[in-house]
């Protein structure tokens, strides 16, 4: 594949010209709402601001497991009903409804049930409904942003991921339970970013009835292995639970730095390769170095990880927003399958290290030699997939399909075709 196939890709009609400044491209900032969403993730993963300073490993571990187990089971129910629910922003009350149980969930497990102690048993189901409005905005926001075209998404993407640093790092100073207060206002923040946000974009194309659209699954697998990969990293942080989110908050930060500072710069021949470039030789880096860590030096392979993970999944939602964008493709299950792939890889690769800390596994070299060339052939087999398709993105194609079950999901036209102005329809193509 050419490295201006993805130039191709993700620098639409709507960039900039020579003439035309930047600021042209920025809608007002309601879409940094997106932000919010990734800080609220960010905050209810690190212990040390949410609860806060009352700690209870056990609780905490089961607040993580049922939010994780409330994200696969939202994601997949709106797999299964996409073609009924339609355009997730439709649904306001549902929506609303929704996130005021995550904020009250939130806020009720932060404040009251982990410091009261309560059991497991009553944390898990709490959790589980606690997650629900964070699916509900992370599609939510999948739908504005593949409306924006790929410029403004990753431009906007750049800045959320920017601003979910800053709120994170702010909320990380103020003392309990403040803290835990403002981690609960931030998803009832987001949505209303969103609702906001939706008055500027043009409507995305309803469903069609009868038409089956393809979802590029090369793509989705190549996340679900990423996941799978930078939760399983944690195991050599020698049993420290919830360390890793912090590495993420500040790998989401600086990610978010340099896509922007890059994206300014070379607007002209940016290749968003480069983040799919970038991950992948550092996660093979962070493997490799793994028989030679020693228990406080399992922080690198933890923070190198978590830093390919969120280049590589900023990668590949930018290219499934283009898809939608681009070709009509409904966004909602697109990006609900592409989630619960990730949530629910991320959730083995958890269950995997704490069994893993169960046992001296870890201490045996041999063990650890092993680990490491398994993490590196899974990166490879990544290489592998994405390279498989370099038939299909050349002559593949990207759209929906009428009257019969979808053509391979290749992504060939989404890297080789002009892309529309915002406003300006264009119909899928059909076999």
């Amino acid at each position: 594949m050419k490295s201006s196939d993805v130039v191709r890709a993700l620098a639409p009609a709507d960039q900039a010209g020579e003439d035309e400044p930047l600021s042209a491209l920025m809608y007002p900032l309601r879409f940094l709402g997106m932000g919010l969403l990734i800080a609220w993730l960010c905050c209810t993963h690190v212990a040390s601001i949410f609860p806060g300073d009352v700690f209870d490993p056990a609780l905490r571990t089961a607040f993580d497991t049922g939010m994780r187990i409330g994200d696969i089971g939202t994601f997949l129910a709106f797999v299964l009903f996409a073609p009924r629910i339609g355009r997730l922003s439709r649904h306001k009350t549902f929506s609303w409804a929704a996130v005021a149980l995550t904020a009250a969930g939130t806020a009720a497990v932060g404040l009251a049930l982990i410091p009261g102690g309560v059991g497991e048993v009553v944390i898990i189901p709490v959790s589980i409904v606690t997650a629900i409005g964070g699916a509900v905005l992370f599609c939510l926001w999948a739908e504005a942003y593949s409306q924006m075209g790929a410029t403004r998404t990753l431009m906007y993407g750049a800045l959320s991921c920017i601003a979910a640093a800053a709120a994170s790092f702010l909320i990380s100073t103020m003392e309990a339970p403040f803290g835990v207060i403002a981690t609960a206002l931030l998803p009832l923040a987001s949505l209303a970013c969103a609702h906001l946000s939706f008055r500027l974009l043009p409507t995305e194309r309803a469903v069609a009835k009868g038409v089956r659209y393809p979802i590029p699954w090369k793509l989705i697998v190549i996340m679900a292995i990423a996941g799978l990969l930078s939760s399983f990293s944690g195991a050599f942080l020698s049993a420290t639970e919830y360390v890793g989110a912090i590495h993420r908050v500040a790998a989401t930060g600086i990610v978010g730095v340099v896509i922007l500072v890059m994206a300014v710069s070379k607007r002209d021949r940016f290749d968003a390769r480069f983040l799919a470039k970038v991950g992948l030789p550092v996660a093979v880096v962070a493997f490799a170095v793994i028989p030679f860590v020693a228990p406080m030096q399992g922080y690198i392979v933890s923070v190198l990880m978590r830093f390919a993970y969120v280049w590589f999944t900023f990668f590949v939602l930018l290219m499934l927003a283009n898809i939608s964008y681009r070709f009509e493709v409904p966004s909602l299950r697109l990006f609900a399958i592409a989630r619960a792939s990730s949530e629910a890889a991320l959730l083995a690769g958890i269950l995997v290290r704490r069994a893993l800390w169960q046992t001296d596994l870890l201490a045996d070299p041999m063990t650890l030699v092993g680990f490491a060339l398994a993490g590196i052939v899974l990166v490879l087999v990544c290489v592998v997939i994405w390279m498989s398709g370099d038939r299909e993105r050349r002559l593949g194609r990207v759209g929906p399909v009428a009257g019969r079950p979808a053509a391979r999901a290749g992504t060939a036209r989404a890297l080789h075709e002009p892309l529309r102005r915002p406003g300006r329809a264009v119909r899928p193509d059909r076999s």
